[in-house]
């Protein structure tokens, strides 16, 4: 095993500055380590250096602020410091298209930036979201150049609204090895924090992600499946998921919960990189194929929700609580709420919407008027729709807003006010809890 003197002193670039890159560097600077964040992108690097971060992660700004003045993390634009890094991170966030398919160009494009720079003690570590044989063929490229086969790819585990956390202290680390000799590097990279290391080959590193995601898929899919059936005959899916969970062959943590589907980008990312190998070895991926089928009818819930109680939506104006991808972050890339309103603003009626990190109006989406407070939002509204689970939403006055409502309707899919009284005026629903 190769091992590092005076580790603290080794300088670690991490590519790539959205979500992954920045958490990644901030939470490393925080283990003790030297760090230069590179990014191409100037106008980004600009306003990194003037503390204007490309997404909101709980804790992480000051995270940033303290690195930055006591000088241990830096941002540039240039590609030259990979020839003064020990480390080189690459933590791209991967592109998808509007059919959950990777694009690698840009990963391909970094690497083919970065492997000409390295020095030949260099390790690179790949954290960015790569379909399974990528870094077998980054190695490949690595010794077509006469680079040392030092590479170690560490899948991203990163969770918005809770990343700093889940880097610091995660329940594992999955980390796929090009080789054995690398394995002490690595341990002491990661020896300030406390977890359990899985070390594998590199493909098994890489499918190790998309098993995860794709668990995570079927896990949701089943739980909306189950959700339609307790509606139908009266059951509450609440306790049915609540009753799933005390099993000890499932657990308290299980992805199991009443609710919409999932968003793009994320799980159905990994569900179509293993759908992809299946059709390229001839191997029928039915399971994974019913769990993009359920999710996409799972996204029409709200929809059919709606027409069922109203019969028609013509001239009504819905109001949605909540358009983030999720609480705890400001990102609207690939938000469920936005896929949810998409589907029924093609018809006539007005959508509007509040949000506690969405301030101001979204380019790409004119025909929502934002509000700048919930009873803004709900007023001379026909129904409130609630769609992110943001905490704030628990504790705002429904009485009291359904006074400014056109008919005092709201649809619950996230079960947040379940057992909360608000007053006999409003017809309220949950997700897997009416009763027929």
């Amino acid at each position: 095993m190769q091992y590092w003197l005076n580790i603290m002193d080794k300088k670690i670039c991490v590519t790539g500055m959205w979500h992954l890159g920045i958490v990644t560097a901030a939470c490393l600077s925080k283990l003790g380590f030297s760090i230069t964040c590179l990014d191409f992108d100037n106008d980004l690097i600009g306003k990194l250096r003037r503390g204007i971060l490309p997404i909101y992660e709980p804790g992480l700004k000051e995270m940033i602020d303290e690195s930055v003045s006591r000088g241990s993390l830096s941002f540039t634009s240039s590609s030259a410091v990979i020839l003064e890094s020990d480390v080189v991170y690459i933590c791209y966030d991967t592109p998808v298209d509007k059919d959950d398919i990777l694009d690698l160009s840009l990963i391909d494009r970094v690497i083919s930036t970065v492997i000409p720079l390295l020095r030949i003690d260099s390790l690179i570590v790949i954290s960015s979201q790569v379909p399974v044989g990528t870094s077998d063929n980054i190695v490949k490229k690595l010794r077509d150049q006469g680079k040392p086969n030092q590479l170690c790819c560490i899948p991203e585990n990163l969770r918005l609204g809770d990343a700093i956390r889940c880097f610091l202290k995660p329940d594992r680390i999955v980390v796929g090895l090009s080789d054995s000799s690398i394995k002490g590097r690595v341990e002491e990279i990661f020896s300030g924090i406390q977890a359990k290391f899985l070390f594998m080959s590199l493909k098994s590193a890489e499918m190790s992600k998309h098993a995860l995601n794709s668990y995570l898929g079927t896990m949701i899919s089943f739980s909306g499946e189950i959700s339609n059936l307790c509606e139908r005959v009266g059951a509450n899916s609440i306790d049915v998921m609540h009753a799933l969970k005390e099993e000890n062959r499932v657990s308290a943590s299980a992805p199991i919960n009443p609710g919409l589907g999932f968003g793009g980008g994320t799980l159905a990312r990994d569900i179509q990189c293993l759908r992809l190998i299946g059709k390229k070895t001839g191997l029928r991926t039915c399971l994974l194929d019913a769990v993009l089928e359920v999710n996409k009818e799972r996204m029409r819930y709200v929809a059919d929700k709606l027409l069922s109680i109203f019969g028609t939506l013509d001239g009504r104006k819905i109001a949605f609580f909540g358009l983030t991808y999720k609480a705890g972050t400001d990102t609207l890339r690939r938000s469920l709420a936005l896929q949810i309103i998409e589907q029924i603003a093609q018809g006539n009626l007005s959508i509007a919407a509040y949000d506690p990190a969405i301030k101001g109006q979204i380019p790409e989406h004119g025909y929502i008027s934002v509000a700048a407070t919930a009873e803004e939002a709900a007023k001379d509204s026909d129904a409130i729709v609630i769609t992110t689970d943001w905490d704030e939403f628990k504790s705002l006055d429904y009485a009291a807003i359904a006074k400014f409502m056109k008919t005092p309707v709201i649809l619950d899919a996230k079960n947040l006010l379940t057992g909360i009284n608000m007053g006999k005026n409003i017809k309220y629903y949950g997700v897997g809890v009416n009763h027929v």
